[in-house]
């Protein structure tokens, strides 16, 4: 999601597993063209291997789970971060709040469950969800 118009940029929807519907919004977004300058993560995501998916130039927010066992040199530039501006740092991970708050809107809207039982059709509801999002709740700017 798009912190300052909150639209959507990627849509990914998997029944088998919520890694595999991340990829797939990458992946959208990637072949849109879209360039993604800070990125905010849940716990979830903080293993090294997805830290590896994103260079240098993306500046990535996630806080480490709670049973990590190795932190890797992709911690390196998070941890940096987080002691060069600890509330900076805390004020922009929360920003994620702003994406959880849209989705949730999104299923008391247009309803939580899919009824579709084939995969392709459960991803284009999910797809149809997200062009409804943009369509009508994104903020223009002025």
């Amino acid at each position: 999601m798009d912190i300052d118009t909150g639209m959507y940029t990627g849509i990914g929807y998997s029944a088998v597993s919520e890694m595999r519907a991340f990829h797939e919004a990458l992946e959208m977004a990637k072949n849109m063209g879209i360039n993604t300058g800070a990125l905010r993560l849940d716990r979830y995501y903080s293993s090294g291997k997805v830290l590896k998916l994103f260079g240098k130039e993306v500046s990535v927010f996630v806080i480490p789970k709670k049973n990590i066992s190795k932190v890797g040199i992709e911690w390196s530039r998070i941890i940096r971060r987080i002691i060069a501006g600890p509330y900076t740092y805390m004020k922009d991970y929360f920003m994620r709040n702003l994406s959880e708050t849209g989705y949730s809107s999104d299923k008391e809207r247009f309803g939580g469950i899919i009824r579709q039982r084939r995969e392709d059709r459960q991803s284009m509801a999910m797809l149809a969800v997200g062009f409804l999002h943009n369509l009508f709740f994104i903020r223009v700017q002025n």
